[in-house]
């Protein structure tokens, strides 16, 4: 029986369109209330490691690849936690230096310094510190790991409790669609999205809750000794400025295992030198080298001299467009300047929502 088109069937369709035509226009509100597509910051607390560019340079690499412009803010505020203003700011530039050295690219990633949109970040920062209580800042997995191996409640200063806060100002200021962190800052994040949640529970929805985008955690171990490469152990870390020599001193002291056994240490350095290895003939070296060792043949010595090689070559690479980027010192903070527009813009607008909807504006 054919089905018969009367005006009740046509007002359902008119409903069902204007549901449709509705709930398009809050996906594109909600498309629209994003202003960045990613956010991530640097510290500048020191020379870069090996391990800084695998675990924080080379996820923001990889959005460029995408297509996607991330911002990258200098964390100058962040870094005050635990390292003195003036170590700070020497490294500001240093690190930016870095970054684009090593294929950030200003042109998709837009750059800024933390302290340039201070006023923003701080009172942001003040007014979102009202939503979480200082016991869930003190459940931070981070903040606790960073109480036992540093200080305790008594003598840990209070930036370290704010930290979570801070972070949460950073990204929703840019109000960022995506953020990349390792396994060791999710909490951090979820934090972020806590307080985005409660603001926008308590006065409307203003705050795209961002989204995790957790990267694949390379851990990557002291050469030498326990824990993992970090700059508070020289000997252990290779950094981005190491020379030819140092680097061939530190891997040939570099600690590894007994023929045909494998630990977390040797994997860690078969893991820098496959990530680091640009050739195919490289990775086959290493699988030939690794399954020789495995068979129980002595090989580690030739596989540290093949460790060496990739690494210096990484890094003669990596220091040669460092020095032409650092020639002109005018550099630097255009691209630095052209980043605080965006900073500035996405600070300014997502403050005055965040006021009129405090505010009844």
């Amino acid at each position: 029986m054919p089905y018969k088109f009367n005006k009740n069937t046509k007002e359902h369709y008119t409903n069902l369109s204007t549901i449709k035509n509705t709930q398009t226009q809050k996906r594109e509100v909600t498309e629209m209330k994003y202003k960045t597509e990613a956010v991530t910051g640097i510290r500048p607390t020191g020379d870069l490691t090996i391990a800084n560019y695998l675990g924080a340079v080379v996820p923001i690499i990889e959005l460029q690849a995408q297509g996607m412009s991330p911002v990258v803010f200098v964390a100058d505020l962040h870094a005050l936690t635990d390292t003195e203003p003036a170590i700070v700011k020497q490294y500001v530039h240093e690190v930016v230096a870095d970054y684009i050295a090593l294929g950030v690219n200003p042109q998709k990633a837009k750059i800024y310094l933390q302290s340039d949109i201070a006023g923003e970040v701080t009172t942001f920062t003040t007014l979102l510190a009202r939503h979480i209580s200082i016991a869930e800042l003190l459940r931070v997995p981070t903040l606790k790991d960073k109480l036992k191996a540093k200080a305790n409640p008594e003598t840990a200063n209070a930036l370290l409790l704010l930290y979570p806060v801070l972070m949460a100002a950073d990204i929703l200021l840019n109000k960022a669609r995506k953020v990349p962190v390792g396994e060791d800052q999710v909490a951090h994040l979820e934090i972020t999205r806590l307080l985005a949640r409660r603001f926008n529970k308590r006065y409307g929805e203003v705050l795209p809750v961002p989204e995790v985008l957790q990267v694949k955690s390379l851990r990557l171990l002291s050469l030498k000794g326990e824990g993992k490469m970090s700059k508070t152990n020289p000997s252990g870390a290779i950094f981005l400025t190491d020379d030819l020599k140092t680097i061939a001193k530190k891997i040939k002291a570099a600690e590894t295992t007994f023929e045909g056994t494998m630990n977390k240490k040797l994997e860690s350095h078969i893991l820098i030198a496959k990530k680091l290895a640009k050739v195919e003939s490289e990775h086959k070296e290493i699988d030939a080298i690794i399954k020789a060792h495995k068979s129980g043949k002595p090989v580690m010595g030739q596989f540290k001299q093949l460790l060496t090689s990739i690494i210096q070559n990484f890094l003669m690479e990596f220091q040669e467009k460092r020095a032409e980027i650092v020639k002109d010192p005018s550099y630097i903070p255009s691209v630095l300047e052209e980043g605080l527009k965006i900073a500035k813009k996405n600070a300014i607008e997502t403050l005055e929502e965040v006021k009129k909807a405090l505010y009844n504006i």
